[in-house]
């Protein structure tokens, strides 16, 4: 399946004509998969440029892929939601109020993500076994700083190498990973699009309600004004949810314990849950 048919819209559309959203997952897996997103999407805007430099950060950040995905059971993780959310939208093909032409066009796209997710054998990242170049550029970049061409020979020649050879290359080491990252964007798609958005005020900079639903929130959004000159912090769980502000100016950030006695912050709170 084609990631050009799974796009993942933006977390919540901006109310403010100058604002900022931040994202905030409110549990492991969503972190880990924010955390392929941003990997995924780096990678491939690196492999898809001319220079070098940028395929050589496009190999490091398949690394970063394969590390990440291992660290907990992914795939499993990925099936199981993708597969409740196939049984809860096949439930609604019958409803009289839903368009039933996107229904089917949009489960059509989620079986095939199932499928190539499915299909995937072995465990993330195998495929770069078979190199032997890889593996230790892999090693090495595991170090700080330890990628160096000076330390590499082999990924000095290899950077050397014609555009169309590296981009080929990089190409074949993506494939393998590739249903991984269309399960990763259709879940967080899904999730996005769940978000149930308010209109909040922080008072002196902080902010706590009460969540009447018993389901835990796994992301939250915060959306400000840019101007404000404040980031957000989000604790939550399936009881509250807890936002603290935090005043910058410059380089430097203090706690709003400091800035809480001077204003009230404004915002737009986005909770979503699948």
């Amino acid at each position: 399946m084609s990631l050009d048919v799974i796009e993942s819209p933006p977390t919540l559309s901006p109310a403010y004509e100058d604002s900022l959203i931040f994202e905030f997952p409110l549990s492991e897996r969503v972190r880990t998969w924010l955390r392929l997103e941003e990997l995924f999407s780096r990678t491939r805007s690196h492999a898809a440029r001319r220079e070098a430099i940028d395929h050589r950060l496009a190999l490091l950040g398949i690394f970063d892929i394969v590390d990440t995905a291992t660290r907990s059971d992914l795939k499993t993780d990925l099936l199981s939601e993708l597969d409740r959310q196939r049984t809860l939208w096949t439930a609604q093909l019958e409803n009289p109020d839903v368009a039933r032409e996107a229904l089917e066009e949009f489960l059509s796209d989620l079986e095939a993500v199932i499928h190539d997710l499915h299909a995937q054998v072995g465990k993330v990242g195998f495929h770069l076994r078979d190199s032997e170049w890889l593996q230790t550029v892999r090693q090495r970049a595991a170090t700080p700083g330890g990628a160096c061409v000076f330390e590499l020979p082999m990924l000095l020649s290899w950077m050397q190498r014609a555009e169309h050879d590296r981009k080929q290359m990089l190409k074949e080491w993506l494939a393998p990973i590739a249903p991984l990252e269309e399960a990763v964007v259709l879940v967080l798609r899904l999730l996005r699009e769940s978000t149930s958005i308010s209109h909040e005020v922080a008072r002196q900079g902080s902010f706590h309600r009460a969540l009447a639903n018993s389901r835990s929130p796994m992301l939250a959004t915060v959306e400000i004004e840019a101007d404000q000159a404040v980031v957000p912090e989000v604790s939550a769980n399936k009881y509250t949810v807890n936002i603290r502000f935090l005043e910058h100016s410059g380089q430097f950030m203090r706690a709003t314990r400091a800035m809480a006695a001077h204003r009230d912050v404004a915002f737009r709170l986005g909770l979503c849950s699948l």
